[in-house]
């Protein structure tokens, strides 16, 4: 019965685990096969067939990036209208207005009307994910992998590909270069200089790890909190 009820008809269940919320009345129905969907819970029309998993966009943006098992396209949230054709053997969550996806072994940046709008030429790099635009800017990746650089909206480079490393938490970017850790807002202003060592951000603030291993906590202004802490106390 279950099987029946959900897999070839519309599933009417409301609370069905197999039917995760999309926006509004657009939802999508998993399959153990590539016959999931999305569907209208209101009129009960699918109005995509042959959908594998579905990822959703970040913040305000609008299209739902899914595969059909072979190919990624993207799809409108609000309406479950495919905007973007299935094509793309690789392709990424909506971030900012943007979107990367990868054609013949190169990555490049799409629009919400599917153009391209970056191409760098830049290789696809397998070990490297989550290309996303933070408050305007995205990780690239040089060839191999080895050395990271930020990019605009513009397709230009703000920080070089000469970074052993560029993490994003909190609003903020943690490089690392020549051995030395920066700390950068969002606008790329210093907070904290290069210094010998380690830096995480989280909600509270910055916490700094130097060579000896003894920590620090800044604030995100870069105005130090404490100069020593300890990170666990245990029982002997």
């Amino acid at each position: 019965y279950r099987t029946f009820s959900c897999e070839v008809g519309v599933c009417s269940r409301e609370y069905c685990w197999r039917n995760t919320p999309v926006c509004g009345d657009i939802c999508y129905h998993e399959s153990d096969d590539e016959n999931g969907y999305i569907y209208n819970k209101q009129t009960r029309k699918k109005l995509v067939r042959g959908v594998e998993w579905i990822a959703m966009p970040q913040g305000d943006d609008s299209l739902v990036c899914f595969s059909d098992g072979e190919k990624r396209g993207y799809f409108s949230k609000y309406t479950g209208r495919v905007v973007v054709e299935p094509k793309y053997t690789r392709a990424w969550v909506f971030s900012e207005g943007l979107a990367c996806v990868e054609e013949n072994g190169y990555v490049k940046f799409i629009n919400t009307e599917g153009k391209v709008v970056i191409d760098r030429g830049m290789l696809y790099v397998p070990e490297h994910s989550g290309r996303m635009f933070h408050h305007g800017y995205c990780i690239v990746e040089g060839l191999c992998g080895k050395q990271y650089g930020l990019m605009d909206k513009q397709g230009q480079l703000v920080l070089p590909m000469e970074h052993a490393s560029i993490t994003h938490d909190w609003g903020m970017w943690v490089v690392q270069k020549d051995g030395m850790t920066s700390v950068l807002d969002s606008a790329l202003q210093l907070v904290l200089p290069p210094f010998e060592g380690k830096a995480s951000v989280d909600i509270d603030g910055i916490g700094v790890t130097l060579p000896d291993r003894t920590m620090r906590r800044y604030s995100h202004q870069g105005v130090l909190i404490h100069d020593f802490l300890c990170s666990n106390v245990c029982m002997l």
